[in-house]
């Protein structure tokens, strides 16, 4: 793999990463805004289908985001011992430390698993305080 093909492997996934970040967000943005307006319309039965399709579409989502992440650290550290054994010029890549990819991994991912619980939860609270009243 040539300098530049890893580089531009490196720009595709990471872009890839923040399209499905969004585009994420943008279903729990959604999801949030039907729990406000009409958690506590509906059934029991629909409810069931709600969560079930909420919950299937945020769990494809965020083990994708952690796919294309694990790619993206693996190539990230096969670039750098490319650079330290001198196969790569590369000389403004790298600067970051090793952990840092990693950590972001498991920050995507705490951070989709927050969303998809914290949105779940504010259902349930819409649900339940809307049909007290």
């Amino acid at each position: 793999m040539t300098e530049y093909e890893a580089y531009d492997t490196v720009m595709s996934i990471a872009s890839q990463t923040y399209t499905l970040m969004f585009g994420y967000f943008s279903l729990v943005f959604g999801f949030l805004v039907m729990s406000h307006m009409a958690a506590r319309k509906l059934s029991r039965q629909l409810v069931v289908v709600v969560i079930g399709l909420y919950t299937l579409a945020c769990l494809v989502i965020t083990l994708n985001f952690y796919a294309l992440n694990v790619d993206l650290d693996n190539l990230y550290v096969f670039m750098l011992a490319q650079k330290q054994s001198g196969a790569y010029d590369l000389t403004w890549f790298g600067m970051n430390p090793p952990w840092v990819p990693k950590s972001l991994t498991v920050f995507q991912i705490l951070l989709g698993l927050g969303g998809y619980f914290g949105s779940i939860f504010f259902f349930f609270h819409r649900r339940r305080k809307n049909t007290s009243v």
